[in-house]
């Protein structure tokens, strides 16, 4: 692996001595019903504009995220999704739930945060190697799932060293848990759009003829 350029080591040594110096707890998120419901709708908008990598993305989330909208929050919002306890606990996500579909819902608040905090403490649902018995799981386990494994990971020194993630070592638990939702929320978006984009168009088809189905069968009002 290439050393990093010498402008790029100075950058994020700048960025880390501010963070330094920032307060401990940088977010005061509060999440509510409600503010989960107007953040999941700013995930979709910006699901929507198509933005061509994640370092543009991250500029996007930073305010979903309780961060702001200058570099400096653009800067911490990417740092989260490179950290490799965060990609770890995604691409567990995406080989269990998404297993390569492109329709499947997304993580709702509520039931969310209630799992995580109902498990947060379990080791099975925490560490890397345990993963507990999937049956009769729904999409709000696999997220909570990915929160609780997530935020373990950060907060371990040996996984967070030369990443820009302290922001969320020490935000409140339920704050930490909504970023690492919408977070996932939007990669989940992402990937699914990337499993249609590259589907056999048999699959897309008939994709296509499953939902004119339904809608034709559906009840009326």
């Amino acid at each position: 692996m290439n050393a990093p350029a010498p402008h790029e080591e100075s950058l994020v040594d700048f960025l880390r001595a501010i963070d330094n110096g920032a307060p401990k707890k940088l977010l005061k998120l509060e999440p509510s019903d409600g503010t989960a419901e107007e953040a999941k709708r700013q995930v979709y908008e910006v699901y929507k504009k198509k933005l061509p990598h994640f370092d543009a993305a991250s500029g996007e989330l930073a305010p979903i995220f309780g961060l702001g909208d200058d570099l400096l929050a653009k800067q911490r919002a990417q740092g989260l999704f490179k950290h490799p306890a965060f990609l770890d606990a995604y691409v567990e996500f995406a080989e269990s739930y998404l297993e390569g579909r492109w329709d499947l819902p997304v993580g709702g608040w509520s039931a969310v945060h209630k799992l995580f905090h109902i498990h947060k403490r379990d080791p099975d649902w925490s560490g890397p190697g345990g993963c507990p018995d999937r049956a009769g799981w729904d999409v709000n386990h696999f997220y909570a799932r990915f929160v609780i494994r997530s935020l373990h990971g950060i907060k371990q020194p040996s996984e967070s060293a030369g990443h820009l993630a302290w922001w969320l070592q020490d935000a409140s638990s339920c704050d930490a848990c909504f970023v690492l939702l919408h977070a996932l929320m939007y990669l989940q978006l992402e990937t699914m759009r990337d499993y249609k984009k590259h589907a056999p168009a048999k699959d897309r088809i008939s994709h296509l003829v499953g939902e004119w189905k339904a809608k034709v069968n559906s009840p009326k009002p």
